[in-house]
């Protein structure tokens, strides 16, 4: 594949990626009693939106070598992203309500 043919093929590649939405640090509900099951909900949805977007990245690479690395490289930091999320919601589950912590 010659440089043109493969910057165009990225471009679109580029162009057809859709972000994973922030789920994971933005729950649905935030109580005290559910935040902890609230993040891995997000989680799981985040995770799951991401591999489908990174399926389909794969299958519009077909065969091309560079559009794949790119694309896993893409993955992998995608998903590093959405644990990193998991891990700072769950951290804010730890800081919720007023109370003085027993001090």
């Amino acid at each position: 594949m010659n440089g043109i043919a493969a910057a165009v093929l990225f471009a679109l590649l580029a162009l057809s990626c859709r972000a994973v939405p922030d789920a994971v640090v933005k729950p649905r509900a935030l109580s005290a009693s559910n935040c902890v099951s609230e993040c891995a909900h997000a989680f799981a949805d985040s995770t799951r939106a991401e591999s489908e977007v990174h399926v389909a990245n794969v299958h519009a690479c077909a065969d091309d070598s560079t559009c794949l690395t790119t694309e896993e490289v893409r993955h992998d930091a995608a998903v590093a992203r959405i644990a990193a999320g998991r891990e700072a919601c769950k951290a804010g589950c730890h800081e919720q309500g007023g109370g003085s912590g027993g001090s």
